[in-house]
């Protein structure tokens, strides 16, 4: 019988479970364990690709573990892990060779890598408190030197526009800099800023409209998948009950949701 190696190096910094002095797993806890938290991640990556449970049933494990990390980034680093711990499960399974004679068994540092794994799938982040941030709102009435100074003490690339308390729109810098280009007239850039309102640049952003709300308790992952399926998504607004009409809690951008960890 042989021992399947530990998933690292240093497996004793990995999950949690068993402290120093606790007696060492049996092999049969280990097993039991194992395939306990390899059925709850099994049912737990269905629900999070949304698929119906029936249709689901007979999908490989491996073939949820790769789609959930391409659409979920903080799935991602668990992918190798996961695809090992499917090949683990299936010789746990198809490859005994008598009563409880199994070829290979798991350590006690996978068991418990697979478990902290498991706790992850099960307690995904939400969009706060991780993007709670003061957001800069801009009033469609107000002139264009007083959004500049906003603009330049804040260094932002994207405001939200609100008619008092109604939302009109999302502000660029890419529309700041189509709306100028419009105004320059034989090489000279001449405007009275205190004139020109908001509304009157924010007429220019194409991409004025390519924002969503969201509640302040929806998941991160939802967000993703937000900018994944639709490129052209400039932000997602972060609201109470995720209505437009609602002071912004924070707002989260592409590159944000790129560096999520």
């Amino acid at each position: 019988m042989t021992t399947v190696p530990d998933p690292s190096d240093a497996p004793e910094s990995r999950g949690s479970g068993e402290a120093a002095g606790d007696p060492p797993l049996t092999e049969t806890e280990r097993i039991d364990r194992f395939e306990a938290s390899y059925n709850r991640i099994d049912r737990m990556l269905g629900e999070l690709l949304e698929r119906p449970q029936h249709s689901d049933r007979r999908r490989p494990f491996a073939s949820k573990v790769r789609e959930a990390s391409n659409r979920f980034r903080r799935l991602g680093r668990h992918k190798d892990f996961l695809l090992e711990i499917s090949d683990l499960r299936n010789a746990l399974v198809h490859n005994k060779t008598g009563d409880d004679l199994y070829l290979g068994v798991p350590t006690v540092a996978t068991v418990l890598e697979l478990e902290a794994i498991e706790r992850d799938i099960a307690s995904p982040r939400t969009v706060l408190p991780h993007f709670q941030r003061k957001v800069l709102a801009l009033q469609a009435n107000e002139s264009l030197a007083v959004a500049w100074g906003h603009v330049r003490k804040s260094g932002f690339s994207r405001y939200p526009v609100y008619d008092g308390p109604a939302f009109v729109g999302l502000l660029t810098s890419n529309g700041f800099a189509r709306w100028c280009a419009s105004q320059v007239s034989n090489g000279h850039l001449d405007v009275d800023t205190t004139a020109v309102r908001v509304r009157d640049v924010l007429a220019a952003d194409h991409r004025s409209r390519d924002v969503a709300f969201v509640r302040d308790d929806e998941l991160l992952d939802t967000v993703e998948t937000m900018f994944v399926q639709n490129r052209r998504l400039e932000a997602v607004i972060i609201t109470h009950r995720g209505t437009p009409d609602e002071t912004p809690l924070g707002m989260i951008c592409a590159a944000d949701v790129a560096a999520l960890g």
